[in-house]
């Protein structure tokens, strides 16, 4: 088929040389993003050889509504989507055909998903209840380190949220969430597996417990777990794993990013939930697209799908534990050597978050370290422990820590 001649194969060579000194000043700064949690050796261009040999790449590649649907003529890769969704879905030990997903645009995408399933399912499990009024309405519960997203989802959503206090290593406050829950109303807990900036996870079973002491006539329980999604199934510390174990925690959805420890170069993310609670949404039914759409987004990527699935088959889990361990063991190492320099500094349980006081800004921008104001502990940096990590990388950075 012949194409209209109205693109250049590339842009004039100006423009070019721009855009090229641009690629290569970036290249040079690769290892020197540190306050971010993002894999900077991500080992894609196996995918993108393919991509060119195969002639996809000059494709439009859109996946539509749910991938488990059926009967769909256009161009699509759901059958890849699944494969992904339903390899990380027995990783976090859904029972097997328990459980229904989605890819997302990423992190903020999931929760959105996460935090409207769950109003959706709390108001109709109300209305069967025969709940009226605001004893039908749902309360969102999310603690203060928790990612900003999920209040701003709250306020999007138009649900009222209660902010749960923090402990000073980060956890939400067990004894607030006691305090602040509504026992006459629907209760959507939104639980951080790894908060924003110390790395901390809110404790499942505490929350269980006051959940079942002040029993609010319906519960629905969403993990954030952007980055420690990644890499806690895949730790052989059993008390790691069941944190993400839906068998014994029972949480009803799951939001995880694949640009943080799956290591896609560009946003995307995974959205896992039981499908007892798909079952239930009144979702809309769109003649045109052929059927219902469940997902809050039409559109996605059909690329991130093939993305996504190219580095679970090129990694496999034996690949993911091996890079599991070295990140955390990295992450000690870091520690160890900050202390034995004289530079306060801790990580939590199962973290590769180490917070610090805030050194230098000359260091603070050379390494794109992460900062913040902490009302137990003052300014505070936090470096994110990526698998890109060695022990040159991190005695090259303690080195510029106490120079500087």
């Amino acid at each position: 088929m012949t194409k209209i001649p109205t693109q250049r194969s590339e842009p004039e060579a100006p423009l070019l040389e721009e855009l090229t000194r641009h690629a290569e000043a970036l290249v040079a700064r690769q290892f020197q993003q540190m306050g971010y949690p993002f894999d900077q050796s991500v080992s894609l261009s196996g995918y993108y050889n393919w991509l060119l040999q195969t002639g996809l790449c000059n494709l439009t590649l859109i996946n539509v509504g749910s991938p488990y649907k059926t009967g769909w003529d256009m161009l699509e890769v759901d059958e890849f989507e699944r494969r992904a969704i339903d390899f990380l879905a027995e990783a976090f030990r859904f029972p097997p055909l328990t459980h229904w997903g989605v890819l997302t645009n990423g992190g903020t995408d999931g929760n959105m998903h996460g935090v409207y399933f769950g109003r959706k399912f709390l108001e109709d499990s109300a209305r069967e209840m025969g709940l009226v009024g605001d004893c039908a309405k749902p309360i969102l519960y999310v603690s203060e380190e928790a990612h900003y997203s999920v209040r701003k989802l709250g306020d999007i959503l138009q649900i009222e949220t209660r902010t749960i206090a923090a402990l000073e290593q980060g956890q939400m406050d067990i004894d607030d969430f006691r305090r602040q829950i509504n026992p006459t109303r629907p209760a959507l807990v939104a639980i951080a597996i790894g908060g924003t900036f110390k790395g901390a996870i809110d404790d499942q079973r505490a929350i269980e417990t006051v959940l079942n002491d002040v029993r609010p006539p319906v519960v629905y329980r969403h993990l954030d777990a952007a980055l420690f999604g990644g890499y806690l199934p895949w730790l052989e510390d059993a008390d790691a794993r069941s944190i993400l174990d839906q068998s014994a925690m029972h949480f009803d959805s799951i939001a995880v990013s694949g640009h943080k420890f799956l290591a896609m170069n560009e946003p995307v993310g995974i959205f896992i939930c039981r499908k007892e609670i798909l079952d239930r949404l009144h979702t809309y039914s769109v003649p045109y697209l052929n059927g219902v759409i469940p997902t809050i987004n039409c559109s996605r990527s059909g690329f991130d799908a093939l993305k996504l699935y190219w580095r679970i088959a090129t990694t496999t889990p034996e690949g993911f534990r091996q890079e599991a361990e070295h990140v955390l063991r990295m992450s000690q190492l870091l520690v160890e050597k900050l202390t034995q320099h004289g530079i306060p500094n801790w990580r939590n349980p199962y973290s590769n978050t180490v917070c610090m006081r805030r050194p230098a800004e000359s260091v603070v921008h050379k390494y794109a370290m992460a900062c913040s104001e902490c009302r137990f502990w003052g300014e505070l940096a936090h470096v994110v422990v990526m698998q890109f990590f060695n022990e040159s990388l991190i005695d090259q950075l303690v080195e510029d820590i106490v120079a500087g």
